[in-house]
């Protein structure tokens, strides 16, 4: 406590039914003479109301009790009066949480308003200073954490996720509450998010966030599998020039508005411009996936940004460091870094929805695997191998899958395969390795507990696939060999000798895999050592970190914000805790 000490004064309390616990309450409602308020009587308010509400109301709330007893529950905003200003400043930056996608309700930002008006015309009783105090301080510890750590952690309000974000700890709260005392106004705008991406999504935000009072007529779908040819003439034309327009993928002209309903060169290109910003398929015709995506409306456009910006703001409890390598699920694309720089790109086939969805996580990819074979997952042998097996009994042989119980490999003819199901399924299948296996030739190992990897394919045609959300879980990367190279630990470039040793390396890979051997080292040491040539697997140290995530809005590679289907369905659990507001209420002391 303080060293010195207004004496005691006596209190008179006001008998109460607190709301939250439903026990009876006495809080001290007596307004108090601003020029000298009782410290310790503040103090006892402040202790009393944060002993009485439930760490439920609010992530942060914890941490805020936390605080305020190892302080000896002293104010921190209401008194002295020197700090009130530090409420104005807090409410100033609350009153602009829309431009991060947060709504300031999440903030109880009218409450804090109206308290705050009532402080400065010495209109609160002891008890409502009290809760003004406390709301502010967990409103103020949860913008910070917000911005830094995101508003929720994604575990705990969406499925599958599965990787640990950083979040609020001991000495977060600590900085916060020490920054507040010195450089405050510095401090809130120090801990916006700042990077590139995040910004330029801001900036997209705010561009749809004006059009969400613009009007355009929907689009009707067309019949069947009907599609608008180039140069054909169609009713729905002004409709969908009206749409473009609005967005400025084509120019303003009044005749697309009324009488020109001709699919032409100029609509075809600014059809064009807006599929590739919303990863629509690009062809001279106009269909209903085009259509369901024009008809997307612009408060749509502003959710689905709020959720991207709430990913922007996790970050991963463990950190990915200068090289590694990240998936987008929903862009159904890898990407490998170096010192953030793009060092690699690719397309990559991922989980089917809705039951077979690549996983979200973090992880790090320990060894590269040449001509794996393939231990088929027991739920795909009871779904669709048995079922194959059943009726075509020389499927197994013709795929050179081979069947094995307790370690025993055993003839697929003498197996009844239309008993194999959920409960019974005692067999082992595993894939020989070749180009057959549908694992392909290289083979990413990653720790997880879904037995999922990266990997190569023998099916290179679905790299072609506009939808590549097909696989049963794992990820099929469409440049196995260049990620391999990738995965290698690094070495001098400029130093002749690892130069050559890693060109070594690589032929390795190549011959092993059945590719031509290209480095002068390569071919001398296959033609004296040819038995070195030949590898199974490559180790790696330091292992690759890898991160599978999902963003439904991102700056594409040409640095132009783009949007993706939301294939998995995973925006709305988001969009809908951001809109899910709580508040610290006590009922006796609200007006």
């Amino acid at each position: 406590m303080r060293l010195v000490r207004v004496c005691f004064v006596q209190l008179t309390f006001i008998f109460a039914t607190f709301s939250c616990s439903g026990s009876t309450a006495k809080f001290d409602n007596a307004i108090p003479n601003y020029n000298r308020i009782d410290e310790q009587r503040l103090d006892s308010a402040i202790k009393q109301i944060l002993e009485m509400l439930p760490d439920s109301l609010s992530p942060e709330l914890k941490w805020v009790k936390l605080q305020y007893s190892s302080h000896d529950f002293e104010p921190e905003w209401v008194y002295p009066s020197s700090n009130y200003e530090k409420i104005d400043t807090l409410i100033s930056f609350l009153n602009k949480t829309n431009e991060h996608g947060i709504l300031p309700e999440q903030f109880d930002l009218d409450n804090l308003i109206v308290l705050n008006q009532k402080l400065k015309q010495n209109n609160l009783s002891y008890a409502k200073l009290a809760l003004l105090e406390i709301k502010a301080s967990n409103a103020y510890l949860r913008y910070c954490k917000a911005l830094n750590f995101g508003l929720f952690l994604p575990k705990e309000i969406s499925p599958n996720y599965y990787f640990e974000t950083l979040t609020i700890d001991s000495t977060f709260v600590r900085k916060c509450f020490n920054e507040k005392k010195t450089y405050f106004n510095r401090y809130l705008k120090q801990i916006q998010p700042a990077f590139p991406d995040y910004l330029q999504l801001q900036s997209e935000r705010k561009k749809y966030a004006c059009l969400v009072d613009s009007a355009f007529a929907p689009i009707p779908a067309l019949p069947g599998k009907e599609t608008i040819k180039k140069g054909s003439s169609h009713p729905i034309i002004p409709l969908i020039s009206r749409r473009l327009m609005i967005t400025g993928e084509l120019p303003y002209n009044q005749k697309y508005l009324s009488y020109n309903q001709i699919f032409d060169n100029n609509l075809l290109k600014a059809i064009n411009t807006f599929r590739t910003k919303t990863g629509q398929y690009i062809d001279e015709e106009i269909g209903n996936n085009t259509i369901r995506a024009l008809n997307y409306t612009f408060t749509d456009y502003v959710n689905k940004i709020d959720a991207n910006l709430e990913r922007l703001r996790w970050k991963p409890a463990k950190p990915l460091g200068n090289k590694y390598i990240r998936v987008n699920v929903a862009d159904m694309t890898l990407k490998a870094f170096r010192h953030d720089t793009l060092a690699l790109r690719m397309k990559v086939c991922v989980g089917k929805s809705p039951k077979n969805k690549t996983p979200f996580l973090r992880s790090n990819i320990y060894e590269v695997v040449l001509n794996p074979t393939w231990s088929i997952p027991n739920n795909i042998v009871v779904k669709e191998i048995s079922k194959l097996a059943e009726k075509d009994t020389a499927y197994l042989r013709r795929n050179k899958i081979r069947v094995f119980r307790n370690g025993i490999e055993i003839q697929p003819r003498d197996i009844n395969w239309s008993k194999i199901s959920k409960n019974y399924q005692p067999y082992t299948l595993v894939q020989d390795s070749g180009n057959i296996n549908a694992l392909g030739r290289i083979k990413f190992n990653f720790s997880n507990k879904f037995s999922v990897y990266l990997h190569d394919t023998n099916s290179k045609s679905a790299f072609n696939r506009h939808n590549r959300a097909i696989t049963h879980g794992c990820v099929r990367v469409g440049k196995p060999l260049e990620l391999s190279y990738f995965c290698l630990p690094e070495y001098d470039r400029k130093n002749k000798l690892k130069t050559e040793n890693r060109e070594l390396l690589q032929d390795k890979i190549h011959h092993s895999i059945h590719l031509k051997v290209n480095s002068k080292k390569g071919k001398e040491t296959l033609e004296t050592w040819p038995e070195t040539m030949k590898l199974k697997r490559i180790g790696l140290s330091p292992s690759i970190p890898i991160l599978i995530d999902y963003s439904t809005c991102f700056t594409d590679k040409n640095g132009k914000m783009t949007f993706r289907d939301d294939l998995y369905e995973m925006d709305k659990y988001i969009i809908n805790n951001l809109k899910n507001i709580k508040t610290i209420t006590i009922q006796e002391l609200s007006d």
